[in-house]
């Protein structure tokens, strides 16, 4: 393929380095929920058998006498679950799907303390979200008595699993085996709060405590897999063949099997003296104030598994990983781990696609694009970028996905577009020729009915569409005008210091806020509290704006001698001007700054600011020209704005014509801001 690994000790020496001196003074709570485990694929049932054994540490001040268990695949076991209810509002013929290809189940058929006390018997399932009998995808386990703070426990559990065919996430599709939310997973235990327990929703993904794993998967001999961690050692086990990966600092394994005439496998590497582009480190070293040393990335080692028929993408898919790499590393810091997994799934597993694991992604493709006018589509990179962003604001930070997955989602959105933003303007990817930035995003929020809040719990929203609107786009649009309104590089320099506290700690959206507040010394209650706690969207307007000739003055003017004629004292007549008066205002409920820009009939231009906190405002300007341009919020720092054709004025009687508002609205700092929306 052209690809030479190469992997050294330094390379592996460096990243292991580098991720002891990311993990935060308390290790052990980076040990909080670790996994041994074993498990056999049949690929002819698409079966698992499985062991493990789990130690949890109570890391919190509250003791506890239960444990809850996360049995992620019973949500795909008939068409009454929570998950396929949800599912078949707006795919249908996914659930036709698994009635005919097969559903997917787990089942534990053993459960017990390390000194061999049964808890199976204390196993009962919980519905706690919408109390659905059919649903089987929360346990609660009694234990024998109360886990104090700072304990340990020990339990080993046996389970039996099938794999459902594709429709969402994880499953078969003929030999190819995408094994995710697959073991029987412990819940986050939050003190006085109890388990943060929720069933599994369509619209919501996982949440769990840091931990590390050791997975040992028996699978056909020959067959290729691709894991969270690294594999450690592959050897011969009768007709199969046992592979053992490991992985530290991690809250999640998923891995995939497939066999080699159907899948390839593309290993190579990220070395940052060949793959840091020069201008993003020299961009990066000023927004940040760092100095160019103190960026500088790890090696690392990058494994790409993809469908033979995609073969000819394979430099395209390296090279978007290995840029994917760079952006984040120099903007949120280094990526901690020495391996990244990219897994394209087959066209029939495309479900399997766009999803996100610690050190592990699913990305996708198809043959045709290799070929123009597909080719020309950020297609490959935007996937590729979106899902390695999430290994930051999923892998790293953790937050809570089931309670508020913009935290994820939304600032994952934001970075995929500036990524991609910057891998086309600086030439890095020739042959994309069609990019919209935040275009897609903003055509998405501007059909929201009714607004819709960005910060709740992803399966409230009415609909999965509503989900992703407001998860993925508007909450995207929210962190692309916060940043528009803070600039850019104090934005940057928050966004880092962000992550650079909250790795490895589960933050919340107030944790966000206050990073970033604390990081500019701005007061930002009244945009999260309007713009991602509420459903306040903005809206500005250029309301009216009137000329009046203004003639030479004339009357009586009060000097020391009484009133006189004006001309008398001033000596001669005025020139003649305009009095302008120019309305703006605020049609939208949420209030904040917005920029003003005018322009005269001889070129000049003046910016003057709102603060936007009444429906309107006006200045009455005396010149001696015609004003012939008005633009509300000039810069397209309000991204979250979508009706945007009001915002211009433009004098008629200069320019006469109906189409004059297509420059400006084309110009909007590079975005296709359509004059409708």
């Amino acid at each position: 393929m052209g690809y030479t690994p190469v992997v050294t000790p330094r390379c592996l020496v460096a990243a292991l380095v580098l991720l002891v001196c990311c993990l935060p003074a308390a290790a052990q709570d980076l040990e909080v929920a670790s996994y041994d485990i074993q498990v056999t694929l049949d690929p002819e049932s698409h079966g698992l058998e499985g062991r493990q054994v789990v130690t949890w540490r109570n890391t919190t001040g509250a003791e506890t006498a239960e444990v809850f268990l996360h049995l992620y695949l019973n949500a795909f076991a008939s068409s009454e679950t929570t998950f396929m209810r949800e599912l078949a509002r707006i795919a249908p013929e996914r659930l036709r799907r698994l009635e005919t290809e097969g559903w997917g189940w787990t089942r534990i058929t053993r459960l017990a303390l390390a000194d061999g006390t049964d808890l199976l018997p204390g196993l009962s399932f919980e519905r706690p979200d919408d109390g659905n009998e059919d649903d089987f995808t929360l346990a609660r386990v009694a234990l024998p008595g109360p886990v104090a703070p700072g304990v340990a426990i020990t339990f080993e559990l046996d389970f039996e699993a099938r794999l459902p065919r594709v429709v969402a996430r994880t499953g078969f599709a003929g030999d190819f085996h995408l094994v995710a939310q697959w073991f029987p997973k412990l819940a986050v235990f939050r003190g006085e709060d109890g388990w943060g327990g929720h069933q599994f929703h369509a619209a919501s993904e996982f949440f769990a405590a840091f931990g590390s794993y050791r997975v040992r998967m028996t699978v056909p001999r020959g067959w290729l897999v691709g894991a969270t961690g690294e594999q450690v050692s592959r050897e011969p086990v009768g007709t199969a063949d046992l592979v053992e990966h490991r992985a530290v600092a991690v809250h999640d394994f998923a891995w995939t099997a497939s066999p080699p005439d159907l899948m390839t496998l593309v290993e190579t590497d990220f070395e940052p003296g060949r793959d840091v582009p020069a201008a993003w480190l020299e961009r990066a070293s000023a927004s940040l104030e760092m100095a160019a040393a103190d960026l500088e990335l790890p090696p690392m080692k990058i494994r790409l598994l993809l469908p033979r028929t995609q073969a000819g993408l394979a430099p395209r898919m390296v090279r978007a990983s290995r840029l994917a790499v760079a952006w984040f590393g120099l903007t949120l810091g280094p990526y901690p781990y020495p391996q990244l997994t990219v897994v394209s799934p087959p066209p029939d597993a495309a479900d399997a696609g766009g999803m996100e694991y610690p050190t592990f992604i699913t990305t996708g493709a198809r043959h045709r694009d290799a070929y123009p006018p597909w080719s020309w589509l950020p297609g490959i990179e935007a996937v590729t970028v979106h899902e390695f962003g999430h290994q930051y604001f999923q892998g790293l930070l953790a937050s809570d996905e089931s309670e508020a997955a913009w935290l994820d989602e939304g600032l994952t959105t934001w970075a995929e577009n500036r990524c991609l933003a910057d891998m086309i303007s600086d030439g890095l990817v020739p042959e994309l020729r069609l990019a919209g930035g935040f275009t897609a995003e903003r055509l998405t929020v501007a059909f929201e009915r009714p607004p819709l809040t960005i910060d709740r719990r992803p399966w409230q929203y009415r609909t999965l569409v509503d989900y992703f609107m407001a998860s993925y786009a508007k909450a995207g649009l929210a962190v692309r005008t916060l940043e528009g309104l803070l600039g850019e590089a104090r934005f940057a320099r928050a966004l880092r210091a962000y992550v650079d506290r909250w790795r490895y700690r589960h933050p919340t959206g107030r944790d966000l806020q206050a990073a970033i507040e604390e990081a500019t010394g701005e007061d930002l209650g009244w945009f999260f509290d309007h713009a991602v706690r509420g459903s306040a969207l903005p809206d500005w307007a250029v309301l009216s704006v009137r000329h009046r000739s203004v003639e030479p003055a004339s009357g009586l003017v009060w000097t020391e001698a009484g009133w006189r004629e004006r001309e008398a004292v001033e000596g001669g007549d005025e020139l003649a001007g305009w009095r302008v008066e120019i309305d703006v205002g605020r049609l939208g409920e949420l209030e904040g700054p917005v920029e003003v820009e005018l322009e005269w009939a001889d070129g000049r231009r003046e910016r003057r600011s709102w603060d936007g906190r009444e429906r309107w405002q006006r200045w009455t300007i005396d010149s001696p020209v015609r004003l012939v341009q008005v633009r509300v919020d000039p810069d397209g720092v309000w991204a979250l704005e979508t009706r945007r054709a009001d915002n211009y004025w433009r004098d008629e009687a200069a320019h006469p014509g109906t189409l004059w508002w297509l420059g400006p609205a084309l110009r909007l700092t590079g975005q296709l801001a359509l004059p409708w929306s």
